[in-house]
């Protein structure tokens, strides 16, 4: 059996979160899933849920680090919150490759890389998030908001890391790495893209292409887009907001063309599958990268549906030999 390991609390809705592991278990075979949180609150919560008890097991840790805590102090102060607790047991847990969290993010951040620790110690650890492509692939976006601040190094690691988990996860071969800029000519950028545009080029172990504008990031020429935490952040917030405007547009321009209830019933659904696409609670969570175990972020509003799929996300980690 493989094990996964779920922080329930510090969420936005942890009870959605409990439900959902009942229903990730239901969805999945040869999982165990190790909930760490208010064990009390779990069990009744699941008390009349139909699932296989034997694979979810406990570890009681009541308090939770939210949102309002300042991630540092909450990671050095609240040792016995969930996130702490699930964090000392992914690193002294060998059975355990892999973990989720719906909770606070600077938290996580932190306490991974104090608890986990860093692969090494001049790097920097980066979150990675995911997108459907045009073509029908994944792109992935290093960094989404970990690091703020950084220098043409950071990048250069954070291109390495994403390439390396593109090469496992999704099996590209030779995944093709665009640098986030304002313009795809060799010298746009700012001082940081310049400088990290010519440490990405001298790396021959990338597939670095150049650089990249922000409305080509979900057309499928590229596996891995490399930013800095704040750029990279912004651009994910654009396209989540741009996709959601769109689709209700769209959505309220047939509703006024649209003549009879059958023409409404097939533009729901095509909407429906198209939101299924874009929506984060079905497309599974961003991934910290360079700790020693990988940590999976789920979305802070997180709901049962999440569970689901970012428990067979971290599967896949497991299965492919990425989280082992």
């Amino acid at each position: 059996m493989k094990k996964i390991l779920i922080d329930v609390m510090g969420c936005d809705n942890p009870d959605a979160v409990i439900d959902g592991l009942a229903l990730a278990i239901n969805a999945t075979e040869d999982v165990i899933l190790v909930a760490c949180g208010d064990q009390k609150r779990i069990e009744g919560r699941l008390a009349d849920k139909t699932f296989d008890r034997s694979r979810l097991q406990f570890i009681d840790a009541p308090d939770e680090i939210t949102n309002n805590d300042k991630s540092v102090n909450a990671v050095l102060m609240k040792k016995n919150s969930s996130l702490i607790v699930a964090l000392n047991t992914l690193k002294t847990t060998a059975d355990i490759p892999v973990m989720i969290t719906a909770g606070s993010t600077g938290a996580l951040i932190a306490g991974s890389i104090l608890i986990l620790g860093r692969n090494k110690p001049d790097d920097r650890a980066t979150l990675v998030t995911h997108f459907p492509t045009d073509k029908g692939g994944m792109a992935v976006l290093a960094d989404c908001g970990a690091n703020v601040d950084c220098g043409p190094e950071h990048l250069l690691k954070f291109a390495q890391y994403a390439s390396d988990y593109v090469k496992k996860v999704y099996a590209v071969e030779n995944p093709r790495i665009g640098l986030l800029s304002n313009g795809t000519e060799d010298g746009k950028g700012s001082a940081l893209t310049l400088s990290a545009f010519k440490l990405l080029k001298e790396d021959t172990s990338l597939n670095f292409i150049g650089n990249m504008e922000a409305k080509t990031t979900i057309s499928g020429d590229y596996d891995v887009v490399v930013a800095d935490g704040f750029s990279g952040n912004v651009l994910l917030k654009s396209i989540e907001g741009t996709a959601v405007s769109v689709v209700k547009r769209a959505m309220a321009c047939f509703k006024q063309t649209v003549k009879t209830p059958e023409e409404m019933q097939t533009v729901k659904k095509a909407f429906g599958m198209l939101l299924s696409q874009l929506d984060f609670n079905s497309t599974g969570g961003a991934v910290l990268l360079g700790v020693r175990k990988p940590v999976v972020k789920a979305h802070g509003s997180a709901n049962s549906d999440t569970v689901i799929h970012t428990v067979k996300q971290a599967l896949h980690m497991i299965e492919c030999g990425f989280a082992k």
